[in-house]
């Protein structure tokens, strides 16, 4: 029910923001600042909630990595495929997707964290540190949170909005290390973003 409700969503999400996503990202985009300040230069790069894959081709321009982008919302991917050929975009969620098998140097989680409820999100970061590599950067791009508040997503009355710090689950690991932070202001509302790196030694 959850799945079903959320491909809806995330297409209905595509659809408000589509103009903004069929241009590519501009090096100011918070997740690609981070990379260009990092001096990050990936051989393989992996965004999970890619949309169409608009940030994957500010990337791929600025560090020639072969990038990958995973979306819930199939006409978004769509999109992208029409848009941006060079990038490899796959419709599905993480859990059913195969890219599962893959491994990557970088994994970016591209602003969909808020809508996963938490007895479902540690499968998901389960299966995210399973496909990172060792050395690897995640970088996680969402909303700026302290502390854990529930509330209705007011785009979909069948959903809710989970907000934490997500970054705090893989920090309790002991191969997990913050090399990066920095919150911004959001656009649309008094709200902020914060995109982190961290890094994954083994």
């Amino acid at each position: 029910m959850f799945e079903r409700f959320i491909l809806k969503a995330t297409n209905a999400n595509h659809a408000r923001n589509r103009n903004e996503r069929i241009l590519k990202a501009n090096e100011m985009h918070p997740v690609v600042n981070a990379i260009k300040k990092n001096k990050l230069k990936p051989k393989n790069l992996l965004e999970i909630g890619c949309s169409t894959g608009f940030v994957l081709k500010k990337i791929n321009e600025l560090t020639n990595a072969k990038c990958y982008g995973l979306d819930a919302s199939k006409k978004a991917i769509q999109d992208g495929k029409l848009l941006f050929k060079e990038i490899k975009l796959y419709h599905g969620i993480l859990e059913r997707s195969k890219l599962q098998n893959d491994k990557f140097e970088v994994i970016v989680l591209g602003f969909f964290l808020f809508l996963i409820p938490p007895k479902n999100i540690l499968n998901l970061f389960n299966i995210i540190d399973k496909m990172l590599k060792d050395g690897g950067k995640l970088i996680i791009y969402d909303f700026y949170n302290r502390g854990y508040k529930k509330k209705p997503y007011k785009h979909n009355k069948n959903l809710s909005t989970f907000r934490w710090d997500f970054k705090k689950t893989f920090l309790s690991l002991p191969q997990y290390k913050l090399i990066y932070k920095k919150i911004n202001n959001y656009k649309e509302t008094n709200d902020k973003t914060e995109v982190s790196i961290l890094q994954k030694k083994i």
